[in-house]
């Protein structure tokens, strides 16, 4: 009888310490949230490539946010890693998109300044 009580108490704690022991990701939650309105105000969805990765990772803060709600904050953590992540890639594809237009304007006007000085 003893060891069956130190049996349940044992499965016991161990599944409430599986349930209660995470708590929700605000930090990460808050990291994907800025990544993303780095992305926006950069422009990416101007710029194809990275409107497909900000979508993604939109759609990524969506998913977690309902997994926080269902108290799930392990797999919310792991979206919200996934939403940053794509918001970053969303940001460089348009920094880098920038850039190439940029380098495309100087050297338009390097071949126009060649052209006068002939």
């Amino acid at each position: 009888m003893m060891l069956r009580l130190t049996l349940l108490g044992a499965c016991l704690s161990s599944f409430l310490g599986a349930c209660g022991g995470s708590s929700p990701p605000t930090h990460q939650l808050t990291e994907s949230q800025s990544a993303v309105r780095a992305a926006e105000e950069v422009g990416a969805q101007n710029t194809p490539k990275a409107a497909l990765h900000l979508k993604m990772a939109r759609d990524h803060l969506r998913n977690a946010e309902a997994l926080i709600i269902e108290e799930e904050y392990d797999d919310a953590a792991l979206v919200l890693k996934r939403a940053e992540a794509d918001a970053d890639l969303a940001l460089s594809l348009a920094r880098e998109a920038q850039a190439r237009t940029q380098a495309e304007d100087a050297m338009r006007k390097v071949q126009e300044l060649k052209r006068d000085m002939e």
